[in-house]
């Protein structure tokens, strides 16, 4: 019979999936809407779809870790998730690096 913390853990974990899996969404939109709007050979889509593109990646890493970092049975809880992962290469474009990281002096 599961506990009340596990209960409370699964719906805590559940709700977390979920807004990922939105944010994850509403990015793919985002990249949609933009080539519909600018073009895909256009340089704003270019450098705008490559910050998109990153912060979906992130989210999906995100994801993976939440699904095997956590002793939760996820497989159980949503039949839509994969047993396997894999991260696709990113496209090396010329423009503006978004990336985070150290900037200082």
């Amino acid at each position: 019979m599961a506990t009340a913390k596990e209960i409370k853990e699964k719906a805590y974990l559940e709700d977390i999936y979920k807004e990922l899996e939105g944010i994850k969404m509403k990015l793919s939109g985002l990249r949609e809407d933009l080539a519909r709007s600018y073009g895909k050979d256009t340089p704003t889509f270019i450098t705008h779809d490559r910050h998109l593109l990153e912060m979906f990646e992130y989210i999906d890493w995100k994801l993976q870790v939440l699904e095997k970092g956590t002793g939760f049975d996820w497989k159980a809880a949503n039949k839509s998730i994969e047993s396997d992962v894999s991260v696709g290469q990113t496209d090396n474009t010329k423009g503006p690096d978004f990336s985070g990281g150290y900037v200082g002096g």
